[in-house]
């Protein structure tokens, strides 16, 4: 009898170009998936883009053009790319879609309609770069950009409220979060008191992204759309035989710096709803140059198409397997690709 798989990678936030962070993810995926249908196993291979949010809407204004004409033209440089690199993904899902955007409005209604959601007057720390408030200690550690100090009134999903059972079962289900380092770091952050999640923003601030649907004065925050794919996708509220085959999904995969919003926000938003959580969420390590990681605003970001194009799309993907320690971080050099192609 066949058995299904469920595999996801996180959605990409169409404000950039395709990179090596991204093809990584991607490329582990569809070599997951492979070898899943080598053994016969029914695959559901979802990936997609993230785009909504108030990045990309700055990002549209300054180009002179429409947020969805610049989400559009991202959207192709990710499918194109993944098509040069012979990803076999199942389902493309952007956060854009009708089929998506109208299940975040139903779970938002439904969450509403079981006070899991109240609007409160908030002044606090929020990271532009992020796009979400900070606590004071994430503050001092360094990682954010552009913090600032703002005080607007928002709506607030009741995540504190779980704490305690999600700190329960991540310690009842040791696969839940791998590798174990990560797991440790979600149960040190949970140590902590968790906060309320702030899930909106203010139309006179973001106009770019789904509309509450009880309040048309707000759109929702963008973490909380995007995470909703991983259902949406697969027929949640809409096809039910499907969404119940297929859930819970197997892997969810991403690199470490979306650890939280993946292992905290996640599966307190399914416990609120009553939905099952994924099995394992899996965070890799991060592709470093010069020991730092790539990011555009330092300018040491790889692009994958560059190396496919000249050595071929087979060595790209060997060598991103190869050449990285699962969950590990792993450095990048054209002479350590050059080397691994000529001598394997």
């Amino acid at each position: 009898m066949r058995k299904k798989f469920y595999i996801t990678t996180p959605l990409y936030y169409v404000n950039d170009e395709p990179h090596i962070g991204h093809a990584y993810t991607t490329i582990l995926a569809d070599v997951i998936a492979r070898i899943q249908k080598i053994q016969n196993n029914e695959v559901y291979f979802l990936t997609g883009t993230d785009e909504h949010g108030q990045k990309v809407q700055e990002a549209a204004t300054n180009n002179n053009t429409s947020p969805k004409n610049h989400v559009d033209k991202y959207v192709k440089r990710f499918k194109d790319t993944w098509n040069q690199i012979n990803i076999e993904y199942s389902d493309f899902i952007r956060t854009t879609e009708k089929r998506h955007t109208q299940r975040v409005k139903e779970i938002l209604n439904y969450l509403f309609s079981k006070n899991e959601i109240y609007q409160k007057e908030y002044e606090g720390l929020y990271s532009v770069s992020e796009e979400r408030f900070i606590t004071e200690k994430e503050a001092a550690e360094g990682n954010f950009r552009e913090i600032k100090k703002l005080k607007e009134k928002n709506y607030f999903f009741k995540m504190s409220k779980y704490q305690n059972k999600l700190v329960k079962y991540i310690n009842d289900n040791p696969d839940f979060i791998k590798p174990t380092s990560r797991k440790n770091e979600i149960l040190g952050f949970l140590k902590n008191d968790l906060q309320d999640l702030c899930i909106s923003r203010p139309k006179k601030r973001l106009s770019w992204g789904i509309e509450l649907p009880f309040d048309k004065d707000y759109v929702t925050y963008v973490w909380f759309d995007a995470l909703i794919n991983y259902i949406s996708a697969i027929g949640y509220n809409n096809d039910n035989e499907k969404f119940n085959y297929y859930w819970p999904a197997d892997y969810h995969l991403m690199a470490k710096d979306i650890l939280t919003t993946h292992c905290v926000y996640w599966p307190t938003m399914l416990m609120s709803c009553n939905i099952s959580l994924p099995k394992t969420i899996f965070a890799h390590g991060w592709w470093l140059m010069d020991n730092t990681k790539m990011s555009k605003s330092l300018g040491n970001v790889v692009n994958p198409l560059d190396l496919a194009d000249k050595y071929g799309p087979d060595a790209l993907r060997y060598y991103l397997m190869r050449n990285m320690v699962l969950g590990q971080d792993a450095s990048f050099t054209i002479e350590s690709f050059e080397k691994r192609y000529n001598s394997d």
